[in-house]
Parts: structure tokens; sequence; C-alpha cells
């Protein structure tokens, strides 16, 4: 099955790459040297109810596809909305309807990794996260009320309602520190829920559960495809490279990015 997937995935670049009128295998390896700053990018929108509150505004704008979002700013969906966000290539957060996450930090390390730090103030969030985080000492985390979700790679779920967070683990463990400093550690097939920042119950994944994740993965695949034809525009200068709607307070990305894309750190196109 990996086989095929990554068969399809070169297929896909391939008839991107036709479509462009471009020759493939100069398309993918132009592609495979572009890489935007560490931060998200709003990378798909379902629904027209996708809202970004930027750092320091009072104003909810309309959010668009390829739009960048850093550290203290805020996504927001309404009735019937998603969004997926995308960190590079490999690591994705999806946002269910009627959910709201405030961008706490995000930023490079000195190992070649990152540091994310997200807080879910309503609704439900799906993470999949890059494999073998501990190689680039990158750290994940998602927190809600005092309670943090930290992960070293794994694909999980955190949902906030006001009073109980519950975390869900699809794949690999989740540690997640109470307010009591007490840590849980919640292994794949598992659910917890913290009920004003205490412990409450582990159990067992329900079918539904796992069945609404698995359609996650399909649906992230045609978000991986996206993003691949994005980075192939951005390259051929058919459009422009990611882009805060305002400079950012204190960070110079709008200098770098009328520079062009840089170019230090080739990509890696990781299949989802």
């Amino acid at each position: 099955m990996e086989g095929l997937f990554k068969m399809h995935i070169w297929m896909a670049g391939v008839l991107t790459a036709i479509a462009l009128g471009i020759c493939p295998s100069r398309a993918l390896s132009q592609t495979q040297e572009t890489i935007p700053p560490i931060e998200y990018v709003i990378e798909d929108i379902q629904g027209t109810e996708v809202q970004v509150l930027e750092e320091g505004s009072k104003v909810w704008a309309p959010a668009q596809e390829g739009e960048v979002v850093e550290s203290g700013d805020q996504v927001k969906t309404g009735n019937q909305s998603e969004a997926t966000l995308t960190l590079e290539s490999d690591t994705t957060v999806h946002l269910d309807p009627n959910s709201t996450v405030k961008i706490s930090q995000i930023d490079s390390n000195n190992t070649g990794g990152f540091l994310s730090k997200l807080e879910m103030l309503a609704g439900n969030l799906l993470a999949d996260v890059k494999k073998n985080l501990q190689d680039s000492h990158s750290t994940f985390e998602v927190s809600a009320n005092g309670v943090v979700c930290g992960v070293r790679g794994t694909a999980f779920e955190v949902g906030w309602d006001g009073n109980d967070l519950r975390t869900a683990t699809h794949e690999g463990k989740v540690e997640v520190v109470d307010q009591d400093h007490i840590s849980h550690f919640v292994e794949a097939g598992n659910a917890s829920t913290f009920n004003r920042g205490h412990f409450r119950l582990q159990r067992r994944l329900e079918r539904r559960e796992t069945d609404r994740f698995q359609h996650w993965r399909q649906f992230r695949k045609g978000v991986f495809l996206k993003r691949l034809k994005r980075l192939m525009d951005i390259r051929m200068n058919r459009r422009p490279a990611w882009q805060r709607r305002t400079p950012h307070p204190g960070k110079r990305w709008g200098q770098i990015r009328r520079e062009g894309p840089r170019k230090r750190h080739p990509e890696k196109l990781v299949q989802p």
C-alpha cells in the first residue's frame, strides 16, 4: 500500500507539471528547493465562515487559502466551515466547525526544527504531527484551560467546550499535564477527559471516532496535493509566496518574501 501511495504522489506531481507545461523532473526538483519560513499556512478552507484575527488587531477578517498565521494570531471557523493549517508539509492541524485556536508561539530552533504552541479556545482540532520530532528537538503542544497536551510525533484530537477537555490519540502517544502538574499518558486507541483542568476518566475510542480519523486521513491527501501544486506555482512565479495579511510586529518576513523563497534547507515533501 505504501508503494502504491508513493506512486500516486509521483503521478500527481507529474500530471501537475504537465498541466503547468514544464518538465516533471525539473518541476519536482524545483518544488523541493522551495521552503517557507517556519509558520502556519491556511492551506484549505471548507465553507464560508473562516476568519483570522491578527495579533494587535480587533477586527476579524475573512481567511484566504495560502494566508500565513503566526505567533499571536487566531483562526476561527463558523457553522459548517472548516480549515486546515499546515506547518511545512508534514504537520497538519484541522479545525472543525465552530472552533477557535490561537497560535501562541511558532518559531524555529537551532537544530532545524520548530517550537509550536497552540491554545484551544473553543471547539475541536485534529493534529497530525511530523514523526520523529526528537531528531530536530522540535516541540508541539496544544493547551486549553491550563491543561497541556505534548507530543513527539503523533495524530490526536483535542476538544474543548469551556468545561471539559477531551483528548483522543489515534497514533503514537500524548502526554497530558493537568492543572495539578500530574502527567497522564494517552496511548493510541484511547481518549481521556479532563474537567476544569483535572483528570476525570480514560476510555477506549469508539468505532465512529476511529472512522472519523480514517476519513480525515483520506481528506489530508487532497490537502497535500493542493500544497504541492501551490509550491510549484510559487516556484514558477505563477502566484506569490505565502503571505501574512499585514507584517508581523518584530519580524522581517516582508523583506524575506520580496527577496524570494528561501532555499537554504530544501523542503521534504513527506507523504500524508
